[in-house]
């Protein structure tokens, strides 16, 4: 009975050791086909974009940074002093020409132009007197020497009378400040039923209609803008906005930086202000050219690559950018590397970022 029992033991533990050993070899296999499977599954996850190349129209862009200016922006001034009465508008306010914005006190001014009125009635007695005495009436005014008549309108009085009802008669006018244009209304500084003096700036009235933006582009970037072309404005503050503009004049001095200033006139642009800041964009057509979205150039060892799909797989090529815009580039075979890519060749757009030279992709088809 002892030796069964030794037996079964030495065969458990025997049993026990086979196990053991093929325990590894088991785990081994079973985490090589795991692995190969995942390894598979990693590259079906390759979805990609692509696009077939063809020779196109590349818009190259030209930017620059600029400021923006009313074309029209003047000083509205108080050509008399006297209590502010009346204020109509405010800053920010719209106005329309003809308009009146503000209104001094006139009570004054009315007192002086009824005394002044008096006194022309008497310098005109005056004057009735001085003509009869010398055989004529103020009815033949007309037929009156020139010299006769000025010499009795001094002597009486009545030129200065007249001369005094007229000014106090444009006072009155100047009591009002009217909008010459319509714009914008901009920096009153003074309030209701305080004193201003003659001369006094009340406020700016901005034509928000038409600006100017004047930029600056290098010498070698001259070729691009000349009078008539059309540029973009999209304003720092605003940058998903953008307005027309047109060229209007070229400096034709290059100054100390090697930059030249150029000017353009923005029309339709209500919502800009004056004194903003702006990203100016000039647009040339460069034709021929292999265009490719931004996305699919990526750099690798300080070089610019491309992958071409070919097969089902990515395809590491070397480039040259040769022009950028906001969204793409135009491209060429870097000699250098002995590369090719011509028109026809299918580009990856997308999904790129990982991939390797012959890695398996999927081609994404869905809208």
């Amino acid at each position: 009975m002892n030796i069964l029992l030794i037996g079964s033991k030495t065969a458990l533990v025997f049993l026990c050791v086979l196990s053991f050993l093929f325990l590894p070899a088991c785990q081994s296999e079973s985490n090589e086909h795991e692995s190969g499977e995942l390894s598979e599954s990693i590259e079906m996850e390759n979805l990609v974009d692509v696009m077939v190349l063809e020779e196109t129209d590349f818009t190259y862009e030209l930017v620059s940074n600029g400021k923006l200016r009313a074309k029209r922006k003047s000083r509205l001034r108080f050509n008399t002093g006297e209590e502010l009465m009346q204020l109509n508008v405010s800053n920010g306010s719209h106005v329309e020409a003809g308009e009146i914005l503000a209104v001094l006190n006139r009570e004054n001014l009315k007192r002086q132009f009824n005394r002044a009125k008096i006194q022309l009635q008497r310098a005109s007695m005056d004057l009735e007197d001085i003509l009869v005495g010398r055989g004529y009436t103020l009815k033949d005014s007309l037929n009156i020497p020139k010299d006769i008549m000025q010499t009795a309108s001094i002597r009486s009085g009545y030129a200065e009378a007249l001369n005094e009802l007229e000014n106090i008669k444009a006072n009155l006018e100047n009591t009002r400040i009217i909008a010459p244009y319509s714009g914008i209304i901009a920096d009153i500084e003074v309030r209701e039923y305080e004193q201003v003096n003659t001369g006094d700036v009340f406020c700016y009235i901005i034509d928000n209609s038409v600006f100017i933006v004047e930029f600056s582009v290098m010498e070698d970037e001259l070729s691009m803008v000349e009078e008539g072309k059309k540029v973009e404005v999209m304003p720092f503050s605003k940058p998903n906005e953008s307005y027309k503009g047109t060229i209007t004049s070229v400096n034709p001095i290059v100054d100390e930086h090697g930059q030249i200033k150029v000017t353009a006139l923005v029309k339709d642009a209500q919502m800009l202000k004056d004194g903003m800041n702006v990203r100016v964009l000039v647009k040339d057509h460069v034709p021929n050219q292999l265009v490719v979205p931004k996305s699919s150039v990526l750099y690798r060892d300080n070089l610019e690559v491309l992958f071409k799909y070919e097969n089902g797989k990515a395809h590491w090529t070397y480039v040259h950018t040769l022009m950028e815009n906001s969204r793409s580039y135009a491209v060429k075979a870097n000699p250098d590397r002995v590369a090719s890519l011509e028109a026809g060749d299918t580009v990856i757009v997308s999904n790129n970022l990982n991939l390797a030279h012959g890695s398996l992709v999927v081609v994404d088809f869905e809208e």
